[in-house]
């Protein structure tokens, strides 16, 4: 039984390592909706469009190997009281002369592990580097998308405050994996604009979707309580959609045409490289 139980914990830890984010699909769609906006003004490969839609969730895998790359996928942004007072600290070297790496790290670096990654890429468009372009874009892609995931900006991001435990797998991946072909559908054709400093454009993505973690965990509760049955099922699923697809399907556009923006912004400052001669 012992071991049974640890089999059992194993699993969930493992779970949860591999699937906070959009999970697979979402962060799929958001890729594959950038691909789809920059295809008329980059000329993308297509094999590197699909390296970039599949390798898109990478990140997420890369968590049991690494043990930095778990902080890079979210930020508690509302336990610094700078956030809540409208004043949030962007600059890592001023945060840090408030608060302790160890508190930094502990309530997530996803912004700037965007950062980080965002300059990677223009340094490997830059240097013409396909594996590095191919890496750094993937890696944008999952990073970005998870900045548009509202319960990867809050303290609250399993409800495990509110009494709701699970309400990230229930709205990121039992609720959305439910209407793909209904997000998918929604896609709304855009092209990607200039982005003159990436730190204050992803503190922006950030904080709004911060703006959304009070309407999911509202949804949750109604959700199952006026489900009929008490549970978790596809009439809660029904609902939970009802009361965020809105918004939801929003993020996920947004996150394609945010994602569309960096890539092209990193390939415009590294000077336009022909990326169809680079083998």
């Amino acid at each position: 039984m012992k071991n049974k139980i640890l089999v059992i914990s194993a699993i969930l830890i493992l779970s949860s390592a591999v699937f906070f984010g959009w999970g697979d699909k979402g962060h799929k769609i958001v890729a594959s909706f950038a691909m789809k906006d920059l295809s008329s003004v980059m000329n993308i490969p297509q094999d590197w469009q699909n390296y970039v839609v599949d390798h898109s969730v990478d990140p997420d895998y890369r968590k049991g190997a690494d043990k930095t790359e778990p902080n890079k996928h979210f930020i508690d942004i509302d336990y610094y009281k700078e956030f809540l007072e409208g004043k949030m600290i962007e600059d890592l070297d001023s945060l840090r002369m408030r608060y302790s790496d160890s508190v930094i790290t502990k309530e997530g670096t996803l912004p700037w592990a965007v950062e980080n990654t965002y300059n990677n890429l223009v340094k490997a468009f830059t240097e013409k580097n396909k594996a590095n372009i191919l890496l750094y874009m993937s890696d944008l892609a999952h990073y970005i998308g998870d900045a548009h995931q509202p319960q990867h900006t809050c303290l609250n991001y399993n409800g495990q405050l509110t009494g709701q435990k699970g309400i990230h797998f229930r709205y990121e991946i039992s609720m959305l994996d439910s209407y793909v072909n209904e997000i998918n559908a929604s896609f709304e054709e855009g092209k990607p604009v200039k982005i003159n400093n990436i730190r204050p454009f992803i503190f922006n993505i950030v904080t709004r979707s911060n703006t959304f973690v009070d309407v999911i965990t509202a949804a949750d509760k109604i959700a199952l309580q006026h489900n009929g049955t008490g549970k978790y099922d596809e009439t809660y699923r029904k609902l939970m959609w009802f009361r965020t697809k809105f918004f939801t399907i929003d993020q996920l556009n947004l996150g394609g045409k945010d994602l569309a923006s960096a890539i092209y912004s990193a390939w415009l400052q590294a000077g336009s490289p022909d990326l169809a001669a680079i083998k």
